[in-house]
């Protein structure tokens, strides 16, 4: 058994929208340790409380009760404006609807993130570039969304999520719009991420995408009902 450093840790996390007979539980006291440098793929049926966990780790929803800690510090004692700038500078998040704005290209789509993150105009070209090159789409710097496959704007959105080189990359079913050609290819992209040492959590409905990640873990209604990892580790927060 090996010790891992972790990144993400939850403990007894529980998030409720509403009061009284119209509370809805979405996550219900879920303990979760994320490792650096791990792909973790979470799977369940919809409803039950996968983009829930994703959101609350990401900083992008509070916890009802619980604690959250992301590289140390605990989420739910920040301000808005510290919550802001710690997504910023260690989380990249990549939805299943891409998330593009329409009129600008994949290379001003990918700057809009670096100017947030403090890069002046020719320094964000220059990284933007390097970036979608990464991708696998510098070729395609200058197309609009809308003259570019689905597989393609994921990619953009990728290098979008990858500006700040975070140490976090969040993925809300990164392929459920995509084809099996295209999820293939976004799948490859991620594979290489994780080898260079990014932290990937990805919910997914699909076993074959959750196959390509090192440990699996599921949900049903609102809990962590499984934990499935290819090596045993001992993760402490």
């Amino acid at each position: 058994m090996s010790e891992v450093d972790a990144l993400v840790c939850l403990q007894k996390v529980s998030r409720v929208y509403g009061r009284g007979e119209a509370a809805a539980v979405a996550l219900d006291e879920a303990s979760l340790v994320i490792g650096r440098r791990s792909w973790v793929a979470i799977v369940g049926p919809s409803g039950h409380g996968k983009s829930t966990l994703l959101h609350l780790m990401g900083g992008l929803d509070r916890s009802t009760s619980g604690e959250i800690h992301l590289d140390g510090e605990e989420l739910s004692r920040l301000s808005a404006r510290r919550l802001a700038a710690v997504r910023a500078r260690k989380i990249g998040f990549v939805f299943q609807f891409f998330n593009l704005l329409p009129h600008l290209t994949a290379l001003e789509n990918v700057q809009t993130a670096l100017w947030f993150g403090g890069y002046a105009s020719v320094q964000a070209r220059r990284k933007g570039l390097d970036l979608l090159d990464q991708v696998g789409l510098a070729d395609r710097a200058d197309r609009l969304p809308g003259q570019l496959s689905g597989g393609q704007q994921q990619r953009v959105a990728i290098a979008r999520a990858l500006a700040n080189d975070p140490d976090l990359l969040l993925l809300d079913e990164p392929t459920g719009n995509l084809d099996s050609v295209a999820e293939a290819d976004v799948l490859d992209r991620l594979g290489t991420l994780h080898r260079q040492g990014r932290t990937l959590v990805m919910v997914t409905h699909s076993s074959a995408v959750a196959s390509r990640a090192e440990r699996i873990v599921g949900v049903r209604d609102g809990r962590i009902d499984s934990d499935a990892t290819a090596e045993q580790t001992l993760l402490q927060c």
